[in-house]
């Protein structure tokens, strides 16, 4: 395995990592998006790429980006051949993965992504990675029925080997285009890593950290399954959208009593917007999120500041299980 597929030296991993965090994006689709990654610079240090394509490992302009195997020609679509050539690397893997939390992006229907992606997991429980979340794209069904199911059937092995699952499924993403339904895919993984990542590796007007996320993962909940969506926009229109979260919640969720665990992210400009319309803004719409939730929830929330934000306009990301 090599590091900066540009160079012909062989690779020696790091002798130590440091990094609370390590995002690590497994096969060519996945690869593709981490390296979009870089654009949000708080989390450039933590971005890390595997994939069996030479061709496209150099495309990538990530400074952490390692080959799996000698030739450099692709897995061809063959999971067993990514996978026996995946377990040559265990021995480096520790230098990468996160003890403390490792997000793993696959782009499942692919050979690599899904010939690898168990023994990456598998490393991190022996490694006793604290929280293990899994991030992965399902193949639209033009791809191939076979294809899909087989992707369903690999998700569904994986369940006990990881504590949080956040799925992208190109069936029901909203795109009348091959190249849009790629495009908004893409876009939906990096903003659920960006904001939850985030949450922890950001500094917030309120404290929120590693051990909240644990909670939301593991705790109070029959399922590792994740959903995530934000709003964004002024006072009126947050109360009136939040009055009702089951509106944007998948159809297993019949109300908001469905809801197990929830982390609530709010940002707003704090040097633009007033301490009274920010009071305001707490005590009717998050007051009134809270309110909605059955007593069993488990609510787990925090505050950011985002200069690029427009004077008295919030950001609620909002990311939920289910019972």
């Amino acid at each position: 395995m090599e590091e900066n597929t540009t160079s012909t030296k062989p690779f020696y991993f790091p002798k130590e990592n440091k990094s609370i965090v390590s995002i690590i994006g497994i096969g060519g689709g996945a690869g593709r998006i981490v390296n979009e990654m870089q654009s949000y610079e708080f989390l450039k240090r933590y971005l890390y790429v595997f994939g069996m394509n030479r061709k496209e490992m150099e495309e990538l302009s990530l400074p952490h980006k390692y080959l799996i195997g000698t030739d450099g020609l692709g897995s061809g679509k063959n999971k067993r051949f990514a996978e026996s050539e995946c377990k040559k690397t265990l021995q480096g893997l520790d230098k990468i993965i996160s003890e403390i939390v490792s997000c793993f992006i696959v782009c499942l229907g692919g050979g690599t992504g899904e010939g690898c992606i168990k023994t990456f997991l598998q490393k991190s429980v022996e490694m006793g990675t604290k929280i293990k979340l899994l991030v992965v794209t399902l193949p639209h069904s033009s791809e191939g029925i076979e294809k899909r199911r087989n992707a369903l059937d690999l998700l569904h092995s994986l369940e006990e080997l990881i504590d949080g699952i956040f799925v992208v499924d190109y069936d029901a993403l909203p795109c009348d285009t091959i190249s849009g339904l790629f495009k908004e895919g893409n876009r939906r993984v990096i903003e659920f890593v960006k904001n939850l990542i985030g949450s922890i590796v950001n500094r917030g007007i309120l404290c929120f950290d590693i051990y909240d996320v644990g909670t939301f993962l593991k705790y109070n909940s029959d399922t590792r399954y994740v959903e995530y969506f934000s709003l964004l926009g002024d006072i009126n229109y947050l109360r009136q959208e939040s009055s009702n979260l089951s509106k944007y919640l998948p159809s297993k969720y019949s109300s908001d009593d469905d809801i197990s665990n929830m982390i609530l992210l709010i940002t707003f400009n704090n040097n633009d917007t007033d301490d009274g319309t920010v009071g305001i803004f707490l005590d009717e719409t998050v007051h009134g999120i809270i309110q909605n939730l059955s007593k069993e929830s488990n609510l787990k929330w925090g505050m950011y500041n985002d200069s690029n934000i427009e004077k008295n306009i919030f950001r609620l990301d909002i990311f939920t299980k289910c019972n």
